[in-house]
């Protein structure tokens, strides 16, 4: 990974080539400056460019939330309410039309739509996750894989009255086919730096509904805690695959690792937030 920079004149960032490195010895010749220039903004605009962190000179850090709404959505969103923190969450457009979406405290059911709702009402920041969770890769119609990403952004349009900018794909896994969709959408690609690994199942110790997950709270606080840095984008869950299901150690998690995390000076920020200071990190 390497870092990416503004070109001049221009809001847009390019992604750094082995060869870019010439451009410090080419600044002793404003012609030969201006040509480099003019190649990487062609770079630029034959690629859609996938970040992975913010900028690394800034205290800010994003939480984000992929696969839900889900069961453990309004516990998350109770926790980030408790410490006046705002995150992003890529949503599922299959979970968020499901009628029974999850419990709320009162033991009543609610429905994903009123998750989303509430998520947006407390200033969270709503995203595009496909509309179920395969891997967009392996759908070889690409008139299916665009009525995917199109369907749940329209479900999130219609539903929060704002148009989704930013997608992460299911699994993180994308191709160039997938990328010339996303980028005719006008959906940004954000990936992350830092996984709290709350949705592994392997071996798992957790039983939540029918899913064991590999690690309790302790692990996901650890995880969270060794891993994040200025600009980390934090990898989480609220959903699974598709399902509402999800580890519910992620809520006891982040109520001991974001008070702790604010004490060692880190700001929680939206993803669009974090990228709006600019010199944010982008896949090679």
């Amino acid at each position: 990974m390497l870092e990416g920079k503004f070109l001049p004149n221009s809001s847009k960032k390019f992604s750094l080539h082995p060869y870019t490195h010439e451009v410090s010895r080419y600044r002793e010749t404003p012609g030969k400056k201006r040509k480099v220039k003019q190649e990487l903004t062609q770079v630029f605009t034959m690629s859609n460019e996938i970040i992975v962190k913010g900028n690394p000179n800034i205290p800010n850090i994003a939480l984000t939330f992929d696969d839900g709404p889900g069961r453990v959505t309004p516990y998350i969103l109770d926790v980030l309410r408790k410490y006046g923190v705002r995150a992003t969450f890529f949503c599922l457009g299959c979970c968020i039309e499901k009628n029974i979406a999850a419990q709320n405290h009162d033991s009543k059911y609610i429905t994903g739509s009123e998750i989303v709702k509430r998520a947006n009402e407390e200033g969270h920041l709503i995203a595009v996750h496909s509309y179920d969770h395969r891997a967009l890769p392996e759908l070889t119609d690409e008139e299916t894989l665009n009525k995917k990403l199109t369907r749940t952004k329209n479900i999130i349009t219609d539903l929060i009255g704002k148009t989704p900018v930013y997608f992460r794909p299911p699994y993180g896994r994308t191709d160039d086919r997938v990328n010339k969709i996303v980028k005719a959408l006008d959906l940004k690609i954000v990936l992350w730096s830092c996984r709290s690994a709350d949705s592994s199942t392997e071996h798992g110790i957790i039983l939540d509904g029918s899913l064991k997950y590999k690690y309790g709270p302790t692990d996901i606080y650890n995880n969270i805690m060794r891993n994040t840095e200025n600009g980390s984008i934090i990898l989480c869950h609220d959903g699974h695959s598709g399902t509402h299901d999800a580890n519910f150690g992620i809520v006891s998690a982040l109520d001991r690792a974001i008070p702790e995390l604010q004490q060692k000076g880190f700001n929680f920020v939206t993803v669009d937030e974090l990228l709006a200071t600019g010199n944010y990190i982008i896949r090679d």
